[in-house]
């Protein structure tokens, strides 16, 4: 999972707990043996081969900074790429780069 502490798609509200919940304890009170959490690019780089080279299940959090985009919208003119295809589509390329980088 990857958090920023807002809705950024529909205008950047603050999420309820925002910096107050602690995902990663909850994964782990959820069962899961693996749970990694980073605040820092390098830390996440350092383990990800570890993180995909092991079986899981396992719990990812990632926390990031907080976006600037405005609400989502779905028009010719949005720049966001991610917004011009479908969420199907761009698991589908999420796969093969994951598929292509073991």
């Amino acid at each position: 999972m990857v958090t920023n502490r807002t809705y950024e798609l529909t205008g950047n509200q603050p999420t309820p707990g925002a910096g107050g919940v602690d995902f990663a304890a909850l994964a782990k009170g959820a069962g899961f043996d693996r749970v990694f959490a980073f605040n820092r690019a390098d830390d996440f780089d350092e383990q990800l081969d570890r993180i995909l080279s092991e079986t899981g299940p396992t719990f990812v959090c990632v926390d990031v900074e907080r976006g600037s985009e405005g609400p989502i919208s779905r028009t010719p003119e949005e720049e966001a790429r991610y917004l011009q295809t479908s969420f199907a589509d761009w698991s589908r390329h999420m796969r093969s780069v994951l598929a292509r980088t073991r």
